[in-house]
């Protein structure tokens, strides 16, 4: 007679107190899978994704209407929102605008608040430790939240250049554009700088990232997390345009912010764009491990 099976033994060498389960590459990527249409499934977030789509549409109708008697959009200087007294020569350029037009602002509050989100969402909603419970680990969930968050800043800043980049093409003509410096680039060259410049921008972003996800093992609230971290957003941006504070504006993570614009120059001014995207490594670096070395050591009671 055959001996009677216990419902949930395991059957073969049982392991020793010391056997960690380690989860394999595929299941990692089947949990990065798993928070990925999590996220991009809630209604916050297609919301957020709605509101970041618009802005390109808003402007561009706003340039259409201002421009429609002829006379130019915006200011000049070339730089940053100054982009806008190009639109209406060559739609290209209400991508770049676009991007200048929700960098401040728009786009990092949506990082924030996806970030912010990350594990006090799922402390706040009980279902944390319902996820350490799967053979994940700490370090590894960590990981995948903060891959996740940075997956919705390349779509965030990638739906404000496609936005941008279809309404453009519908209200004002395209065709080879002019750079900052004065030169003449091919339509399909300036489409290359475009998406490096999205690429760019979504960099620059990380640096937010990291901050959110810090800021979201430090509670078990959802929304505090997600209301604090836009504001320490809002807070360095102000503090950023205090003259007074000139010394410390350097290392704030938004100063290089619009030094994407040199992209549009030629040749490519590389000294602040190297900047910006060290010093995002740098705050990356920092929060991120800050964010490991609480989570880590947190005792998860939801």
């Amino acid at each position: 007679m055959a001996p009677a099976v216990v419902p949930g033994a395991v059957r073969g060498p049982v392991p020793g107190p010391g056997a960690a389960r380690s989860p394999s590459a595929l299941w990692t990527l089947g949990l990065f899978r798993s928070e990925l249409l999590i996220t991009f499934r809630r209604w916050r977030t297609l919301a957020l994704l709605a509101v970041l789509a618009a802005v390109p549409v808003l402007v561009g109708i706003a340039v259409k209407i201002e421009t429609s008697d002829g006379s130019p959009a915006g200011g000049g200087g070339g730089e940053g929102p100054a982009f806008i007294s190009q639109v209406s020569n060559n739609g290209l350029f209400l991508v770049f605008t676009a991007l200048a037009a929700t960098l401040p602002f728009f786009l990092p509050m949506a990082i924030g608040v996806v970030a912010g989100d990350a594990i006090a969402g799922e402390s706040s909603a009980g279902t944390l430790r319902y996820l350490l419970v799967a053979p994940a680990g700490r370090s590894r969930l960590l990981l995948t939240k903060y891959a996740t968050v940075i997956a919705f800043c390349l779509a965030a800043t990638l739906v404000v250049a496609v936005s941008a980049l279809a309404v453009g093409a519908l209200l004002f003509p395209v065709g080879d554009l002019t750079t900052i410096s004065g030169t003449r680039i091919t339509y399909t060259e300036g489409l290359g700088r475009a998406l490096l410049i999205a690429l760019v921008v979504a960099a620059s972003l990380v640096g937010v990232a990291a901050l959110g996800l810090f800021v979201s093992t430090l509670t078990g609230s959802g929304i505090a997390a997600m209301a604090t971290t836009v504001g320490l957003l809002i807070t360095v941006q102000i503090l950023d345009q205090i003259p007074q504070l000139d010394a410390l504006q350097p290392y704030f993570f938004s100063h290089y912010w619009l030094s994407f614009a040199d992209l549009m120059r030629e040749p490519v001014y590389w000294d602040d764009l190297v900047k910006n995207l060290g010093l995002q490594a740098l705050y990356a670096a920092v929060f991120g491990s800050a964010a490991w070395a609480r989570f880590t050591t947190k005792d998860i009671t939801a």
